[in-house]
């Protein structure tokens, strides 16, 4: 049998350098982020880094650009929407689509949104609900919630005047607040590593296990000790926080594509890729059960068609990734 190309385990060096600067997330400079959103997205394009920089010197420079911080950070999500973001795409977590094209989710405008704030000095990282995600501005003490998926979601709940051309005062634009029962403010890098998650989702969805796991080695390796508190807990006790440690959501992606080889009936595929995936990302029981179940299969098949002498040859030959008692079981078996 021809083995396929296994997906790739070894993280992307650039997700490794990027680990390296976090310092508890202080080491992330805006221009920084804008790098790291753009690395997340699949984009290695220097142009799409100079918009980022061109809008936040267009933005800087804009006389109307107010002094105090909380209208300041209402200007940006609002100069967003005039200038950056055009159409609401649920899927579209990309950053260099959004500025290509204007369509963006809720982590492409709040990545951009965060990025674009930290230009001019403010203090904003992410929220995470389980099927959305916004931004959280700092001020002093106090925090106000930023929906960056509308041009009025500024501390919703508040109220926006409308104005015609001549500045007149003509109506209001009322933003409802979202009793999110669950929510979790989670850290810079962590809002960015959204866009490494939506994108494994996406490919998740279609069987794509294959292209999805090189994405969740670098997402594992960009955060690799730089998770929040939260996502630590969850990946020890599993009580369902929202923000789970890239290393759970990466030992599934494992195991799902060995789970697609099994199924394909290329029991010896799986059995190599268990080999290579498990000294890398090691989980004892999990892999075992994988392991015990591709030999299971081939033995069978062996014995079915009445050759016995390949099927004894072929367990020994996995006796150094077999457990004990599992081998001791199949021997038996046969």
């Amino acid at each position: 049998m021809t083995r396929k190309t296994f997906p790739r385990l070894e993280p992307d060096p650039k997700a490794l350098e990027y680990y390296r600067l976090s310092g508890n997330d202080r080491g992330y400079s805006w221009t920084k982020l804008a790098e790291i959103s753009l690395w997340a997205s699949g984009d290695y394009s220097v142009s799409n880094l100079n918009k980022i920089r061109s809008a936040a010197e267009t933005l800087n420079n804009s006389p109307a650009l107010p002094k105090a911080a909380k209208e300041k950070a209402e200007f940006i999500l609002r100069f967003m929407h005039k200038n950056l973001l055009k159409t609401y795409s649920h899927y579209q977590t990309k950053i260099g689509v959004l500025l290509s094209n204007g369509r963006f989710n809720c982590v492409s405008s709040a990545a951009l949104y965060m990025i674009l704030c930290g230009s001019a000095g403010l203090n904003v990282r992410g929220v995470m609900t389980k099927d959305h995600a916004f931004t959280i501005l700092r001020i002093g003490e106090s925090d106000i919630d930023v929906e960056t998926t509308n041009p009025y979601g500024f501390d919703p709940g508040s109220r926006k005047e409308f104005h015609d051309h001549f500045g007149r005062v003509t109506g209001f634009a009322y933003v409802p607040v979202h009793k999110y029962r669950d929510r979790q403010t989670i850290s810079r890098i962590e809002l960015v590593s959204l866009i490494l998650k939506n994108r494994i989702a996406g490919l998740e969805s279609i069987g794509k296990y294959a292209d999805a796991i090189p994405i969740a080695v670098d997402r594992a390796a960009l955060l690799m000790g730089n998770v929040s508190d939260a996502g630590q807990e969850t990946a020890e006790k599993s009580h369902g926080l929202i923000f789970e440690h890239p290393l759970k959501d990466l030992m599934a992606l494992l195991l799902n594509y060995g789970a697609n080889l099994l199924n394909a009936g290329r029991e010896e595929d799986c059995l190599a890729w268990a080999a290579a995936a498990s000294f890398k990302y090691p989980d004892e029981s999990r892999w075992q059960e994988l392991i015990y179940a591709a030999a299971n299969n081939r033995i069978i098949k062996y014995l079915k068609a009445g050759r016995q002498t390949d099927a004894k040859n072929f367990l020994g030959s996995q006796k150094k990734l077999i457990n004990r008692a599992h081998y001791a079981y199949l021997e038996t078996m046969m």
